[in-house]
């Protein structure tokens, strides 16, 4: 099942069933740091906390990218506010916070750094064991069994040095706390493509989608945007549902997925998520809906 709906999520999400969800991974708007089409809906993170508890399974997992606006030098403390006050909830518990990096944009940044990464917050709803599949997403080690710090071969040629790691910790290389992607730009990620202004990389939903679930478990995003959390459920085989608040243009009623020809120049994100779904993924792997 892969369900792109057309609405504000509180609307079109509201006959999703208790306990039935695996993943939401998702990248709500903050600080109305962006307008969509001339209209901005700031999220009301306590009504969205309550809506993740009811879904999520128990084990299920929120993986939400949420940043701050930085306004004359001064970054927003959203991010951190929103764990706080979610971390003191009952029904789940925060996990940790990772770093979804990717290059940001050139520039002086006086007086601060730029910044190369947003967090990824990740709460664990209570009640069993969550889906964490981390060898999945594992690189080669960069290291061979014989030269590596962590072993070496005696004279007489066995190996040495392996009593306090794992057998397969010599194979495998585990990802840390930063999942970088670099530029998500034209020719580099399809996301960078879709006419979306916020967008994150299609292989970070890959990765997400790929430890945090399995194949045939359900996956929310309602704030699907251009519906990259969808096309890698569909590439990965799990189901999806999404919400996207912004349709046709309300002008003209283009149905187009990009500008329409009005004045307005309106974007249809919701046909541009719809277009992005049915189209072959980079990943060589075929449409489906």
């Amino acid at each position: 099942m892969i369900d792109l709906r057309l609405g504000r999520w509180q609307d079109v999400l509201s006959d999703v069933e208790d306990g039935s969800v695996r993943l939401i991974l998702t990248s709500p708007p903050y600080d109305n740091a962006r307008e969509y089409e001339g209209t901005a809906e700031p999220v009301d993170f306590g009504e969205l906390a309550r809506f993740v508890l009811r879904v999520l399974m128990p084990g299920g997992v929120l993986a939400m990218v949420l940043d701050g606006a930085v306004n004359d030098g001064e970054l927003s403390v959203t991010p951190f506010r929103v764990i706080c006050d979610w971390a003191a909830l009952k029904g789940w518990r925060l996990l940790q916070v990772l770093a979804y990096g990717r290059n940001g944009a050139p520039g002086r940044y006086e007086g601060r750094f730029r910044r190369d990464h947003e967090p990824l917050v990740v709460f664990v709803r209570d009640g069993a064991p969550h889906v964490c599949e981390k060898d999945r997403i594992a690189d080669r080690a960069a290291y061979g069994r014989q030269h590596g710090p962590f072993t070496g071969r005696a004279r007489d040629g066995s190996l040495r040095g392996q009593s306090s790691v794992r057998e397969d910790a010599f194979d495998r290389r585990h990802r840390g706390s930063l999942w970088l992607y670099g530029a998500v730009g034209h020719g580099s990620d399809p996301s960078a493509d879709t006419g979306h202004p916020a967008t994150f990389a299609e292989a970070f939903a890959r990765d997400a989608v790929t430890v945090w679930s399995n194949p045939g478990d359900l996956v929310i995003d309602p704030f699907a945007g251009s519906a990259t959390v969808g096309r890698a459920c569909i590439d990965l085989g799990r189901s999806f549902i999404g919400a996207e608040r912004v349709g046709p243009c309300p002008s003209c009623g283009s149905t187009r997925a990009g500008p329409c020809s009005c004045d307005r120049e309106w974007v249809n994100y919701y046909a541009i998520g719809m277009q992005r779904l049915v189209q072959q993924s980079i990943f060589g792997i075929g449409a489906s809906a």
